[in-house]
């Protein structure tokens, strides 16, 4: 008698943000009914490949190395379940994204545990489409520097002609604030999205602005007032 197909499902997922609960919630739904010794942990540091049957162990292992200290990043690590032909799941997290690879002769376990896998990444943001920033930061750009111009020549024209438009320059200045407001909120949100993976430690949760370090906070408030102050700057000329 044949053996049945094996049916291989993969996904990739981006913007994830994973600490060492979303690994531990991965890890019991790879190792969910396996059989003892078919789970690993592995991951490669300089030129040693490490694995080991847990997280802990394979910490322990990372952190015993010469050359490995509490500063030296985690940049890949995989999470594995071995069958042979039987059952195979790999969760591999490497630059910034989550590969999940899962095959078995069994359709509905294939499917199955690639989609709880892929409910706990949700969960962590995970997108296995990118967001798309550059439209809305061109457009935003547009809405800045065209107004910005626009706005440059009219004041040109009343200092020099003695004769301006109120109700347009007026306009032109909520349109530019609007384009700054626009900028702010897409570089808020490409620097929200960025991926984050955490070995030994849990993720920060709660809004983007929370999220912020203290620098990019100063930035962004700092920004504001500098666009703020000059669209006061040219209100005042009116």
């Amino acid at each position: 008698m044949a053996a049945p197909p094996v049916i291989a499902r993969t996904a990739t997922y981006h913007h994830t943000r994973i600490g060492r609960t979303e690994l531990d919630k991965l890890l019991l739904v790879v190792g969910d009914g396996a059989p003892a010794g078919t789970v690993a942990v592995k991951c490669t540091v300089g030129n040693a490949q490490l694995q080991e049957d847990t997280l802990d162990d394979l910490i322990a292992a990372r952190a015993a190395l010469p050359y490995v200290s509490d500063r030296t990043p985690w940049t890949e690590l995989t999470l594995e379940r071995d069958e042979g032909a039987v059952r195979y799941i790999s969760v591999k997290f490497e630059d910034g994204l989550v590969t999940v690879t899962v095959r078995s002769g069994d359709p509905i376990w294939t499917h199955g545990q690639t989609h709880r896998l892929g409910e706990t990444l949700e969960e962590a943001h995970g997108r296995t489409r990118p967001k798309a920033h550059r439209y809305e930061v061109q457009r935003g750009a547009v809405l800045v520097l065209a107004p910005g111009a626009m706005l440059s020549l009219n004041i040109w024209w009343y200092t020099a002609r003695g004769y301006g438009f109120v109700v347009e320059q007026v306009a032109m200045c909520v349109a530019l604030a609007w384009g700054i407001w626009l900028l702010a909120k897409e570089w808020l949100d490409a620097r929200s999205s960025r991926p984050v993976f955490k070995v030994t430690g849990d993720v920060q949760w709660g809004s983007a602005w929370s999220r912020l370090s203290n620098g990019d906070r100063v930035a962004v408030v700092s920004a504001g007032f500098a666009g703020l102050s000059a669209i006061i700057a040219v209100m005042a000329l009116f």
